[in-house]
């Protein structure tokens, strides 16, 4: 076994990534991430969908899942509700989660479920050889829009605060510590965080200016449970589409700490109706239309 820690996390399946990929490095931030957290490889649960991103959890020995194409969310969401006492993290692509997946997404960050979802966002379907994606830019030159994309792109930071997600956050693949900061504090975070991670492609779209232009929000100040402020730094990420002198906020964009997750509005439901049942039975007859059939 390796001397480095986070390494007792793989399970000796290299990754099918291409050389020098950006997914390494969420891959390395990701698993020093739980071993800081003292995890064993056994308390925690990772969930996946279909992409390039989804392959993570299948060169890790945690328990996982590598489900359908835009169906991480709800597998999450069951093992969630299954095993509340051990994190559920989703890593997912922006074709995964925001085309089939998108309704999932919606409803998932609406009703608060205690899960961390790392979106490693490359603006494009790379295992499909370069078709474009819902957070592509309009006029993105891919092998089914040969002569650009026509509608508008999605933006995942945005479309998470005013679904209702309790903490959103931005970073960038080329800067490992920042991944690994973010990671931490979604993992830290009780409800819905997404972490969403500026992922190129280096097999087909550079993107090497990236990391001049980013900066730290919390640098500057933002303040993170402000709503409107949050929507504006959201929103800053696509500016750079039109604008190539546009800066790139990474960082926590919102945060809420007094939002119930899902989990918790179930405890206090049943707490508030504390001895008003006594067994199924009693729930049954009470939600029963009271109706007589007739023989």
């Amino acid at each position: 076994m390796s001397e480095i820690p986070q390494n007792r996390y793989m399970n000796g399946q290299p990754p099918s990534w291409c050389p020098e990929c950006s997914y390494f490095t969420v891959l390395s931030a990701l698993t020093e991430c739980l071993d800081e957290h003292g995890l064993a490889p056994n308390e925690v649960c990772l969930v996946s969908g279909s992409g390039c991103s989804s392959r993570l959890p299948m060169f890790l020995n945690t328990y996982g899942m590598h489900t359908l194409h835009g169906r991480p969310l709800p597998a999450a969401i069951g093992a969630r509700l299954a095993r509340p006492d051990i994190p559920v993290i989703v890593t997912t692509g922006d074709g995964d989660l925001l085309s089939i997946g998108a309704a999932h997404f919606v409803h998932a960050a609406r009703k608060n479920f205690d899960i961390t979802v790392i979106c490693l966002n490359n603006r494009m379907y790379a295992m499909t050889k370069n078709q474009a994606s819902p957070t592509s830019p309009v006029g993105y030159k891919g092998t089914t829009t040969p002569y650009g994309k026509l509608s508008a792109p999605l933006n995942i930071t945005e479309l998470a605060v005013s679904c209702g997600a309790s903490m959103v956050s931005r970073s960038c693949a080329y800067d490992k510590a920042h991944v690994k900061k973010m990671i931490d504090a979604a993992m830290n975070h009780r409800g819905f965080s997404l972490v969403d991670v500026i992922a190129p492609c280096r097999a087909f779209d550079q993107q090497k200016d990236i990391p001049e232009r980013l900066y730290d929000l919390q640098a500057k100040g933002h303040a993170v449970n402000d709503r409107e402020s949050a929507m504006r730094e959201a929103a800053r990420v696509y500016d750079s589409d039109q604008d190539k002198d546009a800066g790139i906020p990474v960082g926590i964009v919102w945060k809420r700490d007094d939002m119930l997750c899902f989990d918790d509005q179930v405890k206090r439901v049943l707490g508030e109706n504390k001895g008003k049942y006594s067994s199924l039975d009693d729930i049954f007859d009470e939600l029963r239309p009271n109706v007589k059939f007739h023989e």
